[in-house]
């Protein structure tokens, strides 16, 4: 047995074990879990406001320098030197010499200030000739191949044997202050790949494309792993797999149509950003886990042993061993419960010693009441003997007396239960007047006034005949006159009313009253108070209140109405009921 106790506890301290290790470890996963997700949240947040602030630097770069090129271009245009060498129809004259070698110098000037401009050209129509200044080639030399354009800003696409070379040119035209008619055209080329290296965010790994309002690419750079996103006003997304951020934005390049770019930069990895982060998040797993087994341990030994303990102590005084005493020394709280456990062993010993004690008493009293019991028994012999002596001398009253005796007897000290019917008390009542008969004659008469649906009523056993006793000791035998005892029984609202009235002397009562109390209050030993005591100290009439008082509770009583010469009438309420409840 001891060994299947201490399996069981075994396993109980497993489950135990189990269970606070699933309460614990679960939640921590949980924490665990729910932060690397808050945590990769964040690093996407904090890369779309990264990319966003990027791709804005990057559009705030093309602005200021397509604006700084339409500036040199409006400048170029608005100069009176190139606007005199328009005008010029003689182009040998000393002064067109002069004026193209002012605007010869002009121009590589400005081509060796921007290193991404390629060329600055000056397209003069009256002559229909051009003049252009390289950047990598001598100043003056007429480039008969240039292309005209009609846009403010034109992109002429990829100049594929320069290694995907995007260029672009920007015209301003020269105009006649006087008629405002075109004298010419200031054209400048310039080299998005060495402008993009001003404009960018020096990141390798990002993508990028510029669109005009036709949506012609005017430069890309890079590779949109994850596809260009749709056109709007403004939108930062994720790519499908997430490994990319998205930006696109509307560019407002002082056109009708804004121009678009598209700016992609990668997701940064939680190895890359933090390359420690997965050892970190595994060796504080590892360091929760340890305190949570440690925590386990500490709880099996001060929870888990003491209970397991306990409940074999109580096992023990289940089969019978009160001595099963708590005497481990453990926590204090354990030491509180065991001390509370022995007294309640203690306690339980005295209870059974006390049960013990009163089954002993009880049965010594049963033994007493069955020696007891014999007296009856003899007085029942001795009065049926007085009985058929009478009958053998031919006395039939004493016989009728001695009969009536032995049933009123019978039903004082019969074990027949508590309760019998109204009718049976009544016919018990019949017999008391019989044998009173025997001593006071046709002097006493008795009279039943009963409702019929009365006598099957349970009522306390000998309820009337001590009330009848009383009247005829009391009332009608001090009189030494005819008396008459009137016994009336009826149903009202549920309740049964008794009541037994006499013509006898009476007692000095307040007028009318019924109430429960017959003496007076004060306690005062008048002599009108002496008589109500020796008129109602009898044993019969104390058992009879007491015993309604018992049986039916004290909102039901015996009330009494009587005056000095006129009677006494004693009146009882009680519950209805047909069984013994």
């Amino acid at each position: 047995m001891s060994a299947l106790l201490a399996y069981v506890g075994k396993r109980s301290q497993l489950r135990v074990l189990l269970y606070l290790l699933l309460a614990i470890t679960l939640p921590l996963l949980l924490t665990l879990y729910l932060y690397n997700q808050q945590f990769t949240a964040n690093l996407e947040q904090e890369t779309k406001r990264s990319a966003e602030q990027q791709h804005d630097h990057i559009i705030q770069g093309w602005q200021q320098e397509f604006r700084h090129i339409a500036e040199m271009a409006h400048r170029n245009a608005k100069d009176y030197g190139m606007i005199s060498l328009a005008k010029l129809k003689d182009t040998t004259s000393q002064e067109a010499k002069t004026l193209n070698d002012y605007a010869n110098n002009l121009l590589s000037e400005q081509t060796f200030q921007n290193r991404y401009v390629e060329q600055i050209c000056l397209t003069i129509q009256a002559s229909n000739r051009t003049l252009c200044a390289h950047s990598s080639d001598e100043a003056g030399a007429l480039d008969t191949h240039v292309r005209a354009a009609n846009q403010r800003f034109e992109p002429l696409g990829v100049e594929s044997n320069r290694d995907n070379v995007y260029l672009m040119t920007y015209s301003e035209s020269l105009l006649d202050k006087g008629n405002t008619q075109e004298l010419g055209r200031v054209t400048i080329w310039f080299n998005l790949n060495t402008l993009w290296k001003v404009v960018s965010v020096k990141n390798s790994a990002q993508a990028y494309v510029f669109m005009d309002p036709d949506q012609r690419v005017v430069y890309r750079n890079g590779v949109f792993t994850g596809g260009l996103a749709p056109v709007q006003s403004a939108s930062n997304s994720l790519s499908a797999d997430r490994t990319t951020v998205q930006s696109v934005k509307q560019v407002d390049m002082n056109t009708q149509t804004p121009w678009i770019s598209f700016f992609e930069a990668p997701m940064p990895r939680l190895n890359e950003t933090f390359p420690h982060y997965r050892m970190w998040l595994l060796t504080l797993f590892a360091l929760v886990f340890m305190l949570c087994i440690g925590g386990i341990l500490l709880f099996i030994t001060y929870v888990t042993q003491p209970l397991h303990e306990l409940k074999a102590l109580m096992n023990r005084a289940e089969r019978g061993d009160l001595r099963a005493y708590w005497t481990s020394k453990a926590s204090k709280e354990w030491t509180h419960i065991g001390e509370s456990y022995n007294q309640m062993l203690n306690r339980l010993e005295d209870l059974i010693k006390q049960v013990k004690r009163e089954e002993s008493l009880k049965k010594e009293a049963e033994m007493e009441a069955l020696h007891y019991q014999l007296n009856p028994h003899f007085l029942y012999n001795t009065l049926n003997t007085i009985k058929w002596v009478a009958k053998i001398h031919k006395t039939p009253q004493i016989s009728e007396v001695v009969s009536s005796l032995v049933r009123l007897l019978q039903a004082s000290l019969g074990k027949k239960g508590d309760f019998i019917t109204l009718r049976d008390e009544i016919g018990l009542t019949h017999d008391y007047m019989e044998i009173q008969k025997f001593r006071y004659g046709d002097r006493i008469q008795l009279e039943t006034q009963v409702d019929e649906l009365t006598l099957g009523c349970l009522v306390p056993r000998m309820l009337l005949q001590p009330l009848v006793e009383n009247a005829i000791i009391h009332g009608i035998g001090p009189a030494k006159r005819e008396g008459m005892i009137t016994i009336r029984t009826w149903l009202d609202r549920d309740l049964l009313f008794c009541q037994v009235e006499d013509n006898g002397v009476g007692m000095p009562l307040e007028e009318g009253n019924f109430g429960g109390e017959t003496m007076d209050a004060e306690g005062k030993t008048t002599k009108v108070d002496h008589m109500l005591k020796e008129r109602m100290s009898g044993i019969g009439i104390r058992h009879i209140r007491e015993k309604i008082k018992l049986i039916y509770g004290p909102e039901f009583k015996l009330h009494i109405r009587s005056k000095p010469g006129e009677g006494t009438t004693i009146r009882m309420f009680l519950p209805i009921h047909q069984g013994e409840e």
